[in-house]
C-alpha cells in the first residue's frame, strides 16, 4: 500500500470492527500501526481479506490474521517437495513455480555431472533464498510446464498438476501432444488397408481418388530423390576424372636435366 491508500484502509479497518462482536472502535494512532504492520500488501487484497474474514469470523480482525489469510494464497512447496518434482534430464515433463526453475539451473551442472548430494544442497539452498524474496517481494507463486522430449511422459505430469490445482485443464490441454491420426488419411498415407463404408460410392470414389493422388505424389518424390543421387554421382564422376586428367599431366611434363 502506499501512503495514499491510508484513507481508505481506515475506512475499511474500522467497518471491519463494526461488524464483529466486539463492535468497537480503534484509535486512530491503532489503525495507524496496523497500516505500517500491512503496508507491504496490495490495498485490494487486503480489503478482500477483511471481508473474508468477516465472513468466517465473528471476532474483530488483527493483523496476524489479515497476513494469514494472504499468504494462505501464496503457498509454496518446500525445498525437499520441490527437489523432488526436479526433471532427471530433459525427456522429463515437469510443471513447476519461477524459483524451483532457477534453482534448478543453479544446481545443473552439479546434476550433470552426477554429484546429487552436492546438486541438492545446491538447489535447497538457492530455492529457499528465492523463495524468502518471493515472499518479501509477494509474487504470488506462478506454475509452468517445462516440456521434456519424452512424449509419453507429457500427459501424465500434466494432469497430476491439473488435480493438483497448479494449472488449469485448458491450459494442460495447449501442451498435450497431437492426436496421432488414425482414420481414413493414415490409411492412405501408411499403405495399410482401410476399410471403407460400403453404402456410400461417391465417398469411396473419393477417397479412391485422393488414395491415387497420394501415391502418384509419392513415386514423384521417389523419382525426385533417384534424380537427385543420379546427377550428384554425375559430378562426382567429372570430378574425379577432371582431377585424374590434371594428375596425367603433370606425369607427363619432361624432366629437366640435371647438370
Amino acid at each position: 500500500m502506499t501512503p495514499e491508500d491510508y484513507p481508505e484502509f481506515h475506512e475499511a479497518w474500522i467497518d471491519s470492527h463494526a461488524k464483529s462482536s466486539s463492535n468497537q472502535t480503534p484509535s486512530d494512532r491503532v489503525v495507524s500501526s496496523v497500516f505500517d504492520d500491512l503496508v507491504d500488501y496490495p490495498l485490494s487484497a487486503v480489503k478482500l481479506a477483511l471481508g473474508y474474514h468477516a465472513r468466517q469470523s465473528r471476532f474483530a480482525p488483527t493483523p496476524h490474521d489479515v497476513v494469514v489469510l494472504l499468504e494462505s494464497g501464496n503457498k509454496r512447496l518446500s525445498a525437499d517437495e520441490a527437489w523432488a518434482m526436479m526433471p532427471k534430464d530433459e525427456f522429463d515433463t515437469v510443471v513447476w513455480t519461477q524459483e524451483m526453475a532457477e534453482a534448478y539451473n543453479i544446481a545443473y551442472e552439479l546434476i550433470v555431472d552426477g554429484d546429487k548430494i552436492a546438486a541438492r544442497m545446491a538447489f535447497k539452498g538457492a530455492y529457499e533464498r528465492l523463495c524468502a524474496e518471493a515472499v518479501m517481494m509477494q509474487r504470488p507463486v506462478k506454475w509452468t510446464p517445462c516440456i521434456g522430449y519424452d512424449k509419453t511422459k507429457i500427459e501424465t505430469a500434466l494432469q497430476k498438476s491439473v488435480l493438483a490445482g497448479r494449472i488449469t485443464q485448458e491450459r494442460a490441454n495447449k501442451y498435450l501432444p497431437a492426436p496421432v491420426e488414425s482414420g481414413l488419411i493414415a490409411g492412405l498415407i501408411s499403405g495399410k488397408v482401410t476399410e471403407l463404408p460400403a453404402n456410400n460410392e461417391n465417398l469411396r470414389a473419393r477417397w479412391g481418388e485422393l488414395g491415387q493422388a497420394l501415391a502418384d505424389g509419392l513415386r514423384k518424390r521417389a523419382e525426385q530423390d533417384r534424380q537427385r543421387v543420379i546427377e550428384a554421382e554425375e559430378k562426382r564422376f567429372a570430378f574425379e576424372q577432371k582431377k585424374q586428367d590434371m594428375l596425367d599431366r603433370v606425369g607427363a611434363k619432361p624432366q629437366v636435366a640435371q647438370h
